[in-house]
């Protein structure tokens, strides 16, 4: 709950005092009842132009003002705290590890995993905005490399509208509008950059629809390293290019994924399913929807059938959460 203070000022306007006085009391009679009054950020381009300065973790990052993510830390200061226990979690068999964060947008997923353990992170970037953003935040930590691109299920390129620039990218494709970008694939991007051979077990893609694209990108990946696989499960941006992130999802069965984690869009632990249950996941699929229902889109978590004891250790520790 959030309260307020209310000091007694010969300087403002009495009216002034009396509707903060109301306010208060409308406020604790709310509160009675297990309600609150919560002003959140209007997310308008006009706003653009203005730094906040947000408490992610342990950490300040600055944000455009914006980003969405500004009320998200501010009244929910939890928010994505998921991603550091598990970092954490898979850092007690893999010490060595390296984490992988794509679509590291203004480096709040780095600032969330450095709060709960000190590993080395890779983010991937392709919007200019959140890139300088990015490169700015990470600066107060060591072990970071930062890469800016696009990445996608092959190389290629295409036009493509970029929607919600600078705060929460979103990757439309056209035909033959909008802007030209070239996509890489992580594999391609990880051998470029001479980073194929880290002990890369930790996965995190959060790109707006373009999660599944990108896995898909990454086989080598996952048949090498056998990573934590995390990424968000947006059906509603997923619909809006087109996208079937079920028939990737029930992919990873092939290469030997089996335990699918769900969490709701609060980052609260919701069940773990069988990759095999694909009736199961369907209605999860179907339920999901950003106006329709009370899961606007999931975050997914899975660990290959060999870190089975690290899937355990995990589930039960969120489960205790809850």
């Amino acid at each position: 709950m959030l309260s307020t203070t209310i000091r007694k000022n010969s300087n403002r306007p009495a009216g002034l005092i009396k509707e903060q006085t109301m306010r208060q009391m409308i406020r604790n009679v709310l509160n009675k009842v297990g309600y609150d009054i919560v002003k959140v950020n209007v997310h308008s381009d006009s706003k653009a132009h203005k730094i906040s300065r947000v408490k992610v973790g342990k950490f300040f990052v600055d944000m455009p003002g914006n980003n969405m993510q500004i009320s998200n830390y501010k009244y929910e200061p939890e928010a994505n705290s998921q991603l550091g226990r598990l970092s954490a979690c898979i850092a007690k068999k893999y010490p060595s590890l390296t984490v992988i964060d794509i679509g590291a947008n203004v480096g709040d997923t780095i600032a969330i995993i450095k709060s709960a353990i000190e590993l080395p992170v890779i983010g991937i970037e392709g919007d200019d905005i959140a890139y300088r953003f990015l490169e700015k935040n990470t600066a107060q930590f060591k072990n970071i490399t930062l890469i800016k691109e696009f990445l996608g299920e092959k190389k290629e390129t295409m036009h493509v509208s970029l929607e919600k620039s600078g705060w929460n990218t979103t990757i439309v494709p056209s035909e033959q509008s909008g802007q030209v970008v070239t996509l890489k694939t992580l594999d391609e991007v990880l051998e470029e950059h001479h980073l194929a051979s880290s002990t890369l077990k930790l996965l995190k893609i959060d790109t707006e629809g373009f999660d599944t694209i990108i896995i898909r990108g990454a086989n080598g990946l996952l048949e090498k390293q056998k990573p934590v696989v995390y990424f968000e499960y947006n059906r509603s941006n997923m619909d809006a290019i087109k996208e079937d992130g079920l028939s990737t999802l029930f992919s990873l069965e092939k290469f030997g994924y089996h335990s699918v984690i769900f969490f709701d869009n609060k980052g609260r632990y919701v069940l773990t399913a069988d990759i095999k249950d694909r009736n199961l996941i369907r209605q999860l699929h179907n339920y999901s929807d950003e106006k329709k229902s009370g899961i606007a889109y999931y975050d997914i978590c899975l660990f290959h059938e060999s870190d089975s004891e690290i899937a355990k250790q995990f589930i039960d520790q969120e489960l205790n959460r809850n």
